[in-house]
């Protein structure tokens, strides 16, 4: 067979798999053919092991909309590496755009393997539960910084954020504070102990992040969702800020109104408790 007739082919072999052929002479020859030849036959396993792993696995998660719109501008853009010069041995290929294509979706299915088979939320599986509410803040700016925890909802404006943590079943109003020179970025809904909390980030001109971990304050007293040192709770609830420096951040805790705040950043404690503290 020639190169461009085994070309032609196993651009044949992607449309089988797909069911695009209808002509059933034309399927029996394209079988016939990928179980004679090696390279359509390994075409062939590869569209099919591709299809059954995502057919299998995509109808229970979803993989989040940023994930996939980036890939898909890749792969419009063909923002892909450069090809290596050719060796002594040829490479049996299709059309460019298909294989960039294959690899995202193995890419996507790997994201989705990860996803289903621990049952796990991706946009919540870095939210620290281990810890209390303080070293909870901590570490979920930190995943932030690393692009290991990013935002449901992406928004500068306060009352779509409102409106999300209230479809996403919070049972209490996050108080929307934004102090002067920042603005919102978005949100996120985590999940523990059977309760959701709503996070937020803010950012200023310079585009440094500011994240916020706001409860109602019964969770961490009558209901014991979330823990909080007990020298911090006293502190906090007699009306003062509590406030601490650690690896390069800075927090503050404090209460407004009938809820607790923490907020982080790469600011110190001194500017956010500057920011933050008195600020309804």
């Amino acid at each position: 067979m020639h190169d461009k007739d085994k070309h032609e082919y196993a651009e044949l072999v992607t449309a089988l798999v797909d069911n695009e052929i209808n002509d059933s002479l034309l399927q029996a020859k394209i079988r016939t053919l990928s179980e004679s030849d090696p390279d359509l036959k390994f075409e062939y396993h590869v569209q099919t092991t591709i299809k059954r792993t995502v057919k299998n696995k995509c109808r229970f998660n979803n993989c989040p909309s940023s994930l996939k719109t980036r890939i898909m501008l890749d792969l419009r853009t063909g923002k892909f590496p450069e090809e290596s010069p050719a060796s002594s041995k040829p490479v049996f290929s299709l059309r460019p755009w298909a294989y960039a294509a294959a690899v995202a979706v193995i890419f996507l299915t790997l994201f989705i393997f990860r996803v289903t088979d621990g049952e796990i939320d991706p946009k919540l599986e870095v939210l620290e539960s281990k810890f209390s509410l303080d070293k909870m803040a901590m570490n979920n700016f930190k995943a932030i910084l690393d692009s290991k925890l990013s935002c449901e909802i992406a928004s500068s404006d306060s009352n779509t954020i409102k409106s999300f943590f209230h479809d996403k079943g919070l049972r209490y109003a996050v108080r929307m504070v934004c102090p002067t020179g920042w603005t919102y970025v978005g949100a996120v809904v985590s999940q523990d102990n059977g309760e959701k909390f709503g996070h937020v980030v803010l950012k200023d001109a310079k585009g440094n992040l500011l994240y916020i971990f706001e409860v109602d304050q019964k969770y961490l007293t009558s209901e014991k969702k979330l823990n909080l040192d007990n020298k911090i709770m006293s502190t906090i609830m007699a009306g003062s800020c509590y406030t601490q420096d650690a690896e390069s951040m800075g927090i503050v805790i404090n209460k407004c109104g009938s809820n607790v705040r923490a907020v982080v950043s790469k600011e110190n404690s001194e500017k956010l408790k500057s920011l933050f503290c008195g600020l309804e």
